[in-house]
């Protein structure tokens, strides 16, 4: 590629972040440094019943911090839940706030996060656009303890209102730094670590493939899918292997960021809607639509799907591209599969009734948008269709 064929763009690199095992102990410090006093610590049940928030919470105590807690997070994290977390970090006079969780426990912080410097509903958000800005820091410090959704990294959170399922973005909703310990995972069963699992590779196959150029973009995500198609089966297989822990925590955080450079496709794009009619998981409604993406995609993007082939080993270096793409969607299946997760909308909850309403929410998706061939409404409806 000339210099010149490279396309205009811009970079916002994440903030602050610390890698490795054990790099947990040091929260309460990098609070301290960050100013903090008084802390809201958020999280779910199990992770409170693991013993885990606890011991978060004597790290933070240790280091002379006031801590408010709540483990009220669920899977798919509702106003109520964030409307929880804003509530205890307002009358607890609290000055920053940890997510301790998965993607849904530092998703329900963003949108604490989010009415603190708004005083906005989410419904408001979503309709209106986010032109805000925090008068004062937030100082929020996400520790993931699932490697799948980059939330960590992303400017986006994924919430639910009684109205919908949405997608809310906004600059300062990056944590202010994170902790990426990976002993933080050893405990994850098998059927979440698989299903974050496939979210990690969604979010690195997305980026690849969306339709926005941005050569860093395409570099961290080739190097997140690189990482998490290397490591998955053994991090499923045994959850104590630290080095597939290590490897799909970094390739989740990778991707993440792959996602705020490029955005993702449409596999992306006809999931929320799913999850928004439904109560079904996040991984679960990708596991369904990717490969009926995929093949629909296959006219324009079947020479990147046969390069992620070659890049992950599964198609030879001169096996025709047709052949290279559609090994990589046979064995992606093969994996989701092998994991036991859903093949069909209907096992979700779907109906056919659901059909223009999902194809509709569809096509109001920056990530429908962004795929790499064109899909309207009545392409997204014949997909859903065939799915079901």
């Amino acid at each position: 590629m000339a210099v010149h064929d490279i396309p205009m763009f811009g970079v916002a690199w994440p903030n602050p972040a610390s890698f490795g095992c054990g790099s947990i102990a040091g929260i309460g410090d990098r609070l301290r440094r960050l100013g903090a006093t008084r802390v809201v610590l958020a999280s779910d049940a199990g992770l409170k019943s693991a013993g885990l928030v606890d011991r978060v919470a004597e790290l933070l105590a240790a280091a002379g911090l006031h801590v408010s807690t709540y483990t009220g997070v669920s899977p798919n994290p509702r106003e109520a839940e964030v409307e929880a977390i804003h509530s205890l970090w307002e009358t607890e006079a609290c000055d920053s706030v940890v997510a301790l969780g998965g993607g849904s426990t530092i998703d329900a912080v963003k949108g604490a996060c989010l009415r603190r410097f708004t005083g906005r509903s989410l419904d408001s958000l979503f309709d209106e656009g986010i032109h805000e800005a925090p008068r004062e820091p937030l100082r929020f410090v996400a520790v993931p303890t699932t490697s799948g959704t980059g939330s960590e990294t992303t400017l986006g959170a994924v919430l639910k209102t009684p109205r919908r399922k949405l997608v809310l973005r906004s600059e300062h909703l990056r944590p202010t730094f994170t902790i990426l310990d990976p002993e933080l995972v050893l405990t994850l069963p098998p059927r979440a670590t698989a299903a974050t699992g496939i979210d990690v590779l969604m979010h690195a196959l997305g980026v690849l493939t969306s339709n926005r150029p941005h050569p860093l973009g395409d570099m961290v995500g080739a190097e997140a899918m690189r990482r998490a198609a290397g490591h998955i089966r053994r991090a499923v297989e045994n959850g104590k292997d630290i080095e597939a822990r290590s490897e799909m925590m970094l390739a989740s955080y990778l991707a993440g960021h792959g996602i705020h450079l490029k955005g993702v496709d449409a596999i992306h794009g006809l999931s929320t809607p799913v999850e928004s009619l439904t109560d079904c998981t996040h991984a679960d409604s990708l596991g369904v639509i990717f490969p009926h993406v995929m093949r629909f995609n296959m006219p324009v993007a079947g020479a990147r799907y046969a390069w992620i082939a070659r890049m992950i080993g599964i198609a030879g270096p001169d096996e025709a591209d047709d052949r290279a793409a559609a090994a990589l969607i046979a064995h992606l299946v093969a994996l989701r599969d092998h994991f036991g997760m859903p093949s069909r909308l209907g096992a979700l909850g779907v109906q056919p009734s659901m059909v223009p309403e999902l194809a509709r929410q569809a096509q109001l998706s920056a990530a429908t948008k962004g795929n790499p061939r064109a899909l309207d409404a009545a392409a997204a409806a014949a997909l859903y269709e065939e799915m079901i």
